[in-house]
């Protein structure tokens, strides 16, 4: 009875989103895009915030969504205008990739200073600041043991490190705004380019190993945190303010690999590329990255990430208090991937 409660309570909640005026940062991102996209379908207003050089080739394109050139790392106090009367905001804004550990801090957590700083002079209306967050804030996992929310954090990478720090500045500005947190793993789904690169290994005959250690993760498709991130905003925690959210599984790569091998319908070889040799890889596309525009692929702070054996979370708290399950498993979810990377020929 009290789960059939929450449902209506939370449909009622998504129907109240119908006019509504909402934010979201890194509008034109993987996780962004495909948030407006959810927004806009739900009768939302949103107001689409974007770097300079941002690529917005998948924003929404609907009367429904406008489009500001936001800096959120200014030295100067932002100017945002539309704050006042905002509804709901969705900091989805930061970077996975950088060269530097303090470019790491200016986007992952300086920014963050700058925008609830002004949130909470101006924001007053809104009703939840969704602030998104990672896995790797709280740092990779004992194995066998699924982190918890009140397990103590320790990110061993300059992204995992900037993002706890954004979060200790959420949490801090939490005690005058209503901000909740959401630590997501890995993310896949269309749109998002990392991924698709271990799929076209596949596509191509090759199931690609770093080395033999047996390393578990989770997962989440990205439609199911976008529609968690929403529920968040929706069923505001009346305790709590940092909540991971997964498919409610844990996977190793071998079990990854053998759901895209089958969907594909292709025969594999399996090939095992030693640490050591993936690590020189990493050095060398890091140093050559640096006479580029933008940082590589590989670098160093990746291969701390990858000889990890477990990023696993448990999603149980978010389950519970926001009656959230999610609609994907790792086959459908892959499904979904993969068909969109044919239609649009990433694949």
């Amino acid at each position: 009875m009290g789960l059939f409660i929450k449902d209506i309570e939370f449909m009622n909640g998504i129907s109240s989103l119908e006019n509504s005026t909402v934010i979201v940062t890194g509008a034109s991102g993987f996780i962004g895009s495909h948030l407006v996209d959810y927004l806009v379908k739900h009768g939302c207003f949103v107001h689409a915030l974007i770097r300079k050089t941002s690529d917005h080739k998948w924003l929404n394109k609907s009367d429904q969504v406008k489009l500001f050139t936001v800096d959120l790392e200014q030295e100067q106090p932002l100017s945002l205008p539309f704050l006042e009367h905002a509804d709901y905001l969705f900091h989805c804004a930061g970077l996975t990739r950088a060269k530097t550990k303090k470019r790491y801090f200016n986007s992952n957590a300086y920014a963050c200073e700058a925008l609830y700083s002004r949130c909470a002079l101006t924001g007053t209306n809104l009703k939840a600041i969704v602030h998104l967050s990672s896995l790797a804030a709280a740092g990779p996992s004992d194995r066998y043991v699924a982190a918890q929310e009140k397990f103590p954090c320790r990110p061993v990478t300059y992204y995992g490190e900037s993002k706890l720090e954004g979060e200790k500045i959420a949490i801090r500005y939490a005690l005058s705004l209503p901000i909740v947190v959401i630590r997501p793993p890995l993310v896949y789904g269309p749109r998002e380019l990392n991924f698709v690169n271990y799929l076209k290994a596949l596509n191509k005959g090759w199931k690609l190993k770093i080395g033999r250690v047996n390393r578990e993760l989770s997962l989440v498709y990205v439609a199911d945190l976008v529609r968690a991130m929403v529920q968040a905003a929706l069923c505001f925690p009346k305790g709590e303010r940092i909540y991971y959210v997964t498919d409610g599984c844990s996977y190793n790569w071998d079990k990854v690999a053998d759901s895209a091998i089958r969907i594909l319908d292709k025969s594999t070889k399996t090939l095992v590329i030693p640490e050591t040799l993936f690590g020189f890889v990493a050095n060398i596309a890091e140093a050559v990255a640096w006479f580029g525009s933008k940082p590589a692929l590989i670098d160093r702070q990746r291969m701390i990430d990858i000889r990890q054996t477990s990023w696993v979370a448990s999603p149980k708290s978010f389950f519970e208090s926001h009656r959230f399950q999610p609609k994907y498993n790792l086959d459908k979810g892959l499904y979904e991937t993969i068909e969109w990377c044919k239609k649009y020929n990433w694949l």
